[in-house]
């Protein structure tokens, strides 16, 4: 099976992916927690409920801003 990858900027660095790729199937990859981050799309933040949804394609910017935590 052959897969088509695209390139998307991840944190501004250049990233291929799978064509398809959700914002929570980049979360997954990148292992990070998904409740403890919030994710910026081409300047737009995408919410938890649309994360599944939302598919990436080709030069998106996708920013994954972690909370940090202290006081």
């Amino acid at each position: 099976m052959v897969f088509v990858m695209i390139t998307i900027t991840l944190n501004g660095e250049q990233r291929k992916i799978r064509d398809g790729s959700t914002v929570d199937d980049i979360l997954d990859i990148i292992g990070t927690e998904q409740q403890r981050v919030a994710v910026v799309v081409n300047e737009n933040i995408v919410p938890p409920e649309n994360r599944s949804s939302m598919i990436l394609r080709k030069n998106d910017q996708v920013d994954v801003l972690a909370f940090a935590e202290g006081g």
